[in-house]
């Protein structure tokens, strides 16, 4: 788009294009001489030329003056004038005037959409005019980048709050969480605020943590001989994580105490790359492989899904092939917590369970539908399901939870779901450095309702997944608090060396009691 512009204003034909249009900035009006024989076309571009070649800012608002006074000229070369006009003002440190133009210009335009229907070609411009003062006159030193990336995100959010700007580290984030895997050592830390240090919650099964010795409830004091004490107050967690991933192959050594030791250990690692699992299961095995099979008497299995990427499908099968094996007779389906995901992930698993028939339905804004179908080949059937749901069960997950409800192929138990129905597309910029995650569609649940909770929304609206009749049940902020920290507990490695390795906290799981003794009466 650079290029187009320069190349366009070098031939004279959109020198208009290179003006930044501070709306917010606006023009006093300033009385001169009237260039008889000069179109308000003619005049832009002398106004042009005096501002940007020559420098003449004065010459130039007085040019513009005299299209924004002219009243046969078209109104959007007015438009244009005015706001060169308070540009210039702002260039000459004139900040009263250009203060001041704001009334003037907002009183002229009211019709914020007019507007900027006539000046909207000329805003990419306007953004590097504005990071350019900000750069050149702000009392301190900034980056630019950091400024442009700050106004890309203030322009995306205006839209909605799933459509945002990745840069850099939000992209490399993201596709780690959708690829399911990074490169590190394996494990997941936890910051506490009062004593600002940070612990080892648990090493992943098979990680180079968990090989080295690294168990819950470690203290990580340094990091490549950086000590945790001089990171960035607020940024503990984030500088540590950054430090220890990188490229598999390379070395790292952490300084650590093993939870009730005051010994100081250092540990030599190597990273490797390491699998994210999304399909868990209730607890950890003597093996340290995740145990789907919750009642071994009743044969009733349990499947938590975290969040849904690439490689979650799959492992959602393999959960289900081995619980077939072993006989399984009803299935919990946990998505309390699920943040969602991919599209593609959420249909392949709503698949896994349905012979036939819509899975969802994507619309756009020209309101075009893509239909999902179930396919028969593939389908694990002839056993009861029970699907548990919180307020945070949301996106892709909701598609699931949509998709069985309306089949009947599962009973819903919770409360309602967040209701965030928006397919996001992730376009490249910056040629993949940066990306635009925009909204681009809406989903609807199988029997055609909206699924996804507009501002306006009421609770007497469709969105989201309401749990069936008798099968509603919400909890209270504390006992959403204690769920937390009792699946937290639960998810520690078997064989870490703390206490923390089983839950130490009495929780009552009035959702999962509610499926259990659902599944039990359907013997």
């Amino acid at each position: 788009m650079s290029m187009t512009t320069a190349d366009s204003y070098a031939n004279g034909t959109s020198g208009m294009r290179k003006a930044r249009i501070l709306a917010f900035f606006g023009l006093v009006l300033l009385a001169g001489p009237r260039s008889f024989g000069s179109t308000p076309a003619e005049l832009l571009e002398r106004g042009i030329y005096a501002e940007e070649t020559k420098g003449d800012l004065p010459e130039a608002v007085q040019l513009y003056s005299q299209i924004a006074a002219d009243p046969n000229a078209d109104r959007s070369y007015v438009a244009q004038a005015q706001l060169r006009s308070g540009l210039c003002h702002l260039k000459a440190g004139q900040k009263s005037l250009a203060a001041s133009a704001l009334a003037k210009l907002t009183h002229d335009f009211p019709n914020k959409e007019d507007l900027y229907a006539m000046v909207e070609k000329q805003m990419p411009l306007l953004l590097d005019e504005i990071v350019r003062q900000i750069e050149q006159n702000y009392i301190k030193e900034v980056d630019r980048s950091e400024l442009l990336e700050t106004a890309i995100r203030a322009i995306v959010g205006k839209l909605d709050q799933q459509s945002d700007f990745l840069g850099p580290d939000d992209l490399l984030k993201l596709n780690q969480s959708l690829d399911q895997e990074f490169a590190g050592i394996g494990s997941r830390l936890k910051f506490v605020d009062e004593t600002r240090q940070i612990f080892v919650e648990t090493p992943f099964p098979g990680s180079p943590a968990f090989k080295s010795g690294i168990r819950a409830g470690d203290r990580i004091l340094e990091v490549n001989g950086l000590s945790v004490s001089n990171f960035p107050s607020g940024q503990e967690l984030d500088t540590a994580v950054r430090l220890i991933k990188g490229p598999p192959g390379e070395s790292l050594t952490l300084a650590l105490q093993h939870a009730g030791s005051d010994q100081v250990e250092r540990i030599a690692l190597v990273r490797e790359a390491v699998h994210l699992r999304s399909v868990l299961g209730d607890r950890y095995r003597p093996d340290n492989s995740w145990e789907f099979m919750l009642d071994e008497q009743k044969k009733l299995g349990y499947i938590r899904l975290e969040q849904i990427g690439r490689q979650s499908a799959d492992e959602m099968q393999a959960a289900l092939d081995e619980l077939t094996t072993r006989g399984m007779k009803g299935l919990i389906l946990d998505l309390r917590d699920s943040p969602g995901g991919m599209l593609a992930g959420a249909v392949a698993i709503a698949d896994l369970f349905i012979e036939s028939g819509v899975i969802v339905t994507v619309r756009g804004r020209t309101g075009e539908a893509r239909v999902f179908n179930a396919k028969a080949e593939g389908t694990f059937s002839g056993f009861p399901m029970a699907l548990l749901v919180d307020r945070n069960t949301a996106s892709a997950g909701e598609i699931i939870a949509a998709c069985l409800q309306d089949h009947h192929r599962a009973i819903v138990i919770g409360e309602r779901t967040f209701g965030q129905a928006l397919v996001k597309n992730i376009i490249p910029l910056q040629g993949g450095k940066s990306a635009l995650k925009l909204a681009t569609a809406a989903y609807y649940r199988p029997s055609g309702k909206n699924m996804h909770r507009y501002p306006n929304s009421t609770e007497n609206d469709d969105w989201g997944v309401i749990p069936d009749d008798s099968f509603q049940i919400a909890l209270s902020p504390e006992e959403l608090k204690q769920y937390r920290i009792y699946r937290q507990q639960k998810d520690v490695l078997n064989g870490a060396a703390t206490p923390g390795a089983a839950p130490n906290i009495d929780f009552q799981d009035r959702l999962l009691e509610k499926a259990l003794d659902y599944l039990r009466t359907l013997e």
